[in-house]
């Protein structure tokens, strides 16, 4: 099972989500049809930023919480 499964799962259950991709999975979120997704340019298993980046880390999930709170359609991607 993978992110893009989990996630419509909970929004089935009413509980909204955001997933973050890497960029090379970019086609699956469209495929999947993810409710609300972030694409980062960052490494598969670092999709937030590098390790001890913090700085980078926080912008990525600040992003993540925009989309969040502003996306007025179901299906929304973004790139950052």
């Amino acid at each position: 099972m993978s992110v893009g499964h989990v996630a419509r799962i909970f929004e089935n259950k009413g509980i909204s989500t955001v997933t973050l991709l890497s960029k090379s999975f970019q086609h699956l979120a469209t495929q999947m049809n993810i409710p609300r997704v972030l694409i980062t340019n960052n490494y598969v298993g670092r999709t937030v930023g590098l390790p001890n980046d913090t700085k980078g880390q926080t912008a990525t999930i600040s992003k993540a919480i925009d989309l969040f709170e502003k996306a007025d359609s179901p299906n929304t991607i973004i790139e950052i």
